[in-house]
């Protein structure tokens, strides 16, 4: 049966054009001025974007489910417009050899309704990685701090074993860029401390000695390295040259372009994550370098905990924000605001994920692509409230935020998985690299 979405105004070959898109076999099988169809959904006065991509989110399984799991991680994530996701393994157990991977995506085979790629971990123990194994990641995490046990990797050897290990594999490496030697130091300096302190421990310093670290070793091995959630101006200076050299490229989170450590000090532990909110003058090299195109990447880092965890003390509560539902919205109200081009959350969350983790047929609207989209109203307001949302944690640090612009229909080859405020239907996720 083929599908109709008619009068879309979208971007199709570099411009924004008003077309027709026809569907056939959960493919797109035509861009037309006029399409014919069995079944028709009229986008006319709505913006219509691929499928939305998160290279970077914590969906908790196994062994954290009582945060989130993957129906209703899945759930969130249509909310938000995304039709695919990469996750990562800090889960328990870690994901760190062929066995735990396997046993992870049986799980996620059977829960995902939302297509996805798993990361598998660099540990302590620095295991061996098949060759075979390439077919079944979406890359390499490397924890250089902000994990426990297994996946905190400080030892300079294992760091460059799990760098030969992309370059030899042919996958990113993705790491978590934070100095865990300059973290304890200053948590020594500031003992008793609370909230308020976090971006002095988890500071520009510790990020900006790993990333020249990571940078080094990528340019020693030839791994391809992709920094996450990059969160300070010192940071930024320390990749750039990397960047423009388009041996690495880094993603941003919409926590660390909407909020400084002023907010954090008024919302409290539910703002704490790592690497941690800094200032406003980080946040602003932050905008100043995606709207540069010098990031590429915008990413959620969703990683929900139970109101129970954030609400112990400062010490105890885990670091992490829930983001993948609010991510769109907050950037389609950048967008009114002209902080950023419509074209910029196209190439960030969409164009430049698919190309970067070679996730194929996805991310642009081209004839033999996926039919996955996002439709939006980018001139609807509302408010951020928790009781619409799906995550399981049910809390967002934007909660009462007045937005403009809101997603309106998610689809996902072909099927309306959501609209109207609800999941219409649960297809079936895939694994994109083929690990099933």
């Amino acid at each position: 049966m083929t599908l109709v979405l008619q009068n879309c105004k979208t971007f199709y070959r570099g411009k924004i054009r008003q077309v027709d898109i026809e569907v056939d076999e959960g493919k797109i099988s035509k861009v037309c001025k006029k399409g014919k169809g069995f079944e028709n959904i009229n986008c006319k006065g709505l913006f219509v974007f691929p499928g939305l991509i998160d290279v970077h989110v914590h969906f908790r399984v196994p062994g954290h489910e009582h945060k989130e799991d993957w129906n209703s991680a899945s759930a969130a994530a249509l909310h938000g417009g995304y039709t695919c996701v990469l996750d990562m393994p800090n889960n328990n157990p870690p994901i760190i050899d062929e066995r735990t991977l396997d046993k992870k995506m049986k799980i996620v085979r059977r829960k995902a309704f939302v297509d996805y790629g798993l990361y598998i971990g660099a540990s302590k123990a620095s295991r061996d990685f098949s060759i075979s194994l390439a077919k079944k990641i979406a890359g390499i995490k490397l924890y250089m701090s902000s994990a426990q046990g297994e996946l905190l990797v400080t030892d300079e050897r294992i760091k460059r074993k799990a760098f030969e290990k992309a370059a030899l594999l042919k996958k990113t490496i993705a790491v978590h860029a934070e100095d865990e030697k300059e973290i304890c130091k200053m948590k020594e300096r500031f003992r008793g401390m609370s909230i308020r302190e976090h971006h002095l421990i988890r500071n520009d310093k510790s990020e900006s000695i790993a990333i020249e670290n990571a940078a080094k070793l990528a340019e020693i091995t030839g791994a391809f390295l992709h920094v996450c959630h990059v969160s300070s101006k010192l940071g930024l200076e320390k990749l750039e040259p990397m960047l423009k050299a388009g041996k690495a490229s880094c993603g941003v989170t919409p926590h660390h372009l909407f909020l400084t450590e002023k907010d954090v000090a008024h919302i409290g532990n539910m703002a704490k994550v790592n690497p941690s909110i800094k200032t406003e003058d980080d946040r602003k090299a932050l905008w100043l370098a995606l709207n540069s195109g010098l990031v590429k990447i915008i990413e959620s880092d969703h990683a929900p905990h139970s109101l129970s965890e954030k609400n112990l003390d400062y010490d105890s509560a885990p670091a992490g924000i829930a983001g993948i539902e609010t991510t769109l919205p907050l950037l389609l109200d950048a967008y009114n605001k002209g902080l950023i081009s419509l074209k910029k959350i196209l190439d960030c969350c969409c164009t430049n994920p698919s190309k970067i983790f070679g996730i194929k047929r996805k991310g642009a609207i081209e004839v033999g692509n996926d039919a996955d989209f996002c439709i939006v109203d980018l001139h609807k307001k509302h408010k951020i409230r928790n009781d619409e949302l799906f995550t399981k944690c049910g809390w967002s640090v934007f909660e009462g935020k007045n937005v403009k612009g809101a997603v309106e229909m998610t689809i996902i080859r072909g099927v309306v998985s959501y609209a109207n405020g609800s999941i219409v239907e649960q297809t079936k996720g895939v694994n994109l690299f083929g690990g099933d």
